[in-house]
């Protein structure tokens, strides 16, 4: 009887044993995955400079203007930021003003909402919020730049873009050679899949963030370039700009006077922009790249929301990408098998 298709016990509960620690090691394996979306972000310009100068150069020359850019925007942004959350905190007393002197007629008639709002309103401390605007800012600042910091993600990087080449390999050596022709194709197919759906990912959410902060500057809406942040970043979970960005940018315009038609147009707006992604930038940018049907992200969000929370949102994606190449193969093989054809 030939075994040879059949993966020995002892392998199959090391193979189990390996993927069991990967999920108990996650958090400790951040900077890891962090690397690996660098990788990917930059892997295309070190392999165009490394046929010029060589592989070690061009990694040593990308990464180099890599860090440059990235502290230059920090230095940009950083006290934007600062600011933006102080307004906000300062701010804080006119908003309440204005939402009591907008909802009082309405409570006037609803004495049940009314004591609920004036409890929430009492808790309400602008010194509060600016403290906690500034813990919380500081506390993921403080992650984000100790993250920067660490030696280990720059290190992991370095090695990903100088030697990925070489690990692939290595790991390819692992594979029987009787199934190395079909490892290649499908991680060709998954390596080429997810890095178009990073980089596109990465361009999208850019641009959404400065379309719609040109939409609501120009529309007036308080705090129009925040709101614009807020909507880019959180683009990166697909649909959520609906939820994160344009409730807080309705409630902004009102309480600082909008009426009926100003705020239709501030929503208008949004959804013009969110459907200009929709239609151009994410089909064309993301959608080619990662060839995911739209109903295929939404299983994928919902499904992996589900079991693992907010990490299950913003991987939902490229786990859907690796599950799909997966079982493209395996309807290859149902295909093939002598039981689908005709002459079963």
């Amino acid at each position: 009887m030939d075994h040879r298709g059949r993966i020995p016990l002892r392998f199959a509960l090391v193979a189990v044993g390996a993927a069991l620690s990967l999920w108990l090691l996650r958090r400790a394996l951040a900077p890891f995955f962090v690397a690996m979306v660098l990788a990917y972000l930059l892997g295309p310009l070190v392999n165009r400079l490394a046929r010029r100068v060589g592989r070690p150069w061009s990694v040593v020359a990308t990464l180099s203007g890599f860090v440059a850019v990235a502290a230059g925007l920090l230095v940009v942004l950083l006290p934007w930021l600062a600011g933006q959350a102080e307004r906000l905190a300062t701010s804080l007393p006119r908003w309440k003003a204005a939402l009591e002197a907008k909802l009082l007629p309405w409570l006037q008639t609803h004495p049940v909402w009314r004591d609920r709002l004036a409890q929430a309103l009492e808790g309400l401390d602008s010194g509060l919020l600016l403290r906690g605007l500034r813990a919380t800012g500081g506390g993921v600042l403080g992650c984000f730049l100790d993250l920067l910091a660490l030696i280990l993600v720059p290190l992991i990087l370095y090695y990903l873009l100088l030697e990925g080449p070489s690990l692939v390999a290595t790991l390819r050596n692992l594979a029987p050679p009787r199934h190395r022709e079909r490892l290649d194709r499908m991680a060709g197919a998954i390596h080429q899949r997810l890095g178009g759906y990073i980089r596109g990912q990465a361009a999208v959410a850019a641009v959404m963030a400065v379309l719609q902060g040109l939409a609501f500057a120009i529309l007036g809406v308080p705090y129009a370039g925040l709101l614009g942040l807020v909507a880019g970043l959180s683009n990166i979970v697909p649909y959520s700009p609906y939820f994160t960005a344009l409730p807080p940018a309705l409630v902004l315009a009102y309480l600082d006077g909008g009426r009926g038609g100003h705020l239709m147009a501030i929503a208008l707006a949004f959804i013009a922009v969110q459907k200009a992604e929709a239609f151009y930038f994410t089909p064309v940018w993301v959608g080619r790249a990662s060839r995911l049907h739209p109903l295929e992200v939404l299983l994928a969000l919902t499904a992996f929301g589900f079991w693992f929370g907010i990490l299950g949102l913003v991987f939902a994606v490229p786990l859907a990408v690796v599950l799909k190449v997966l079982l493209e193969e395996v309807l290859a093989d149902y295909k093939a098998h002598p039981w689908f054809g005709d002459g079963a």
